[in-house]
C-alpha cells in the first residue's frame, strides 16, 4: 500500500528553490544589516532578500533582523539592577502568570 504525506496549506517558505538554509554567515548578516540601515525594511520582507542580494526567504530575514541584528537589542547578561528586579518580583508574585480580572 502506498502511503503519501498530506500537507495542509502552503509549503514552508524555505522549500523554495535557491534558498539557503542553516546557520547565517557573517557576510549574510552584514549584507542584511547594511541593506536595512540604508533602505529600511519597507514592510515587504518577501522582496527584501532579493533586493539585498541574500539567498534566504523573507521570513528568515525578518526573524534574523528582529531577533539578532537590530541595533537596540541587548546582548549579554542581565545587569545587577535587572537581576535584582527579577528576583524581587519573583519573590513577590512567584512564577505564575498574571491574568487580567
Amino acid at each position: 500500500m502506498l502511503v503519501r504525506e498530506l500537507r495542509m496549506g502552503r509549503a514552508p517558505c524555505c522549500d523554495k528553490a535557491n534558498v539557503k538554509r542553516g546557520p547565517w554567515s557573517l557576510e549574510e548578516d552584514t549584507a542584511l544589516k547594511r541593506y536595512i540601515e540604508e533602505n529600511g525594511s519597507g514592510g515587504n520582507w518577501i522582496a527584501l532578500p532579493k533586493k539585498a542580494g541574500i539567498r534566504r526567504c523573507g521570513k528568515s530575514c525578518r526573524l534574523r533582523w528582529l531577533n539578532y541584528l537590530r541595533p537596540n537589542i541587548k546582548h549579554g547578561c542581565f545587569t545587577e539592577e535587572e537581576d535584582d528586579l527579577i528576583c524581587s518580583l519573583y519573590k513577590k508574585i512567584g512564577s505564575r502568570k498574571i491574568l487580567p480580572n
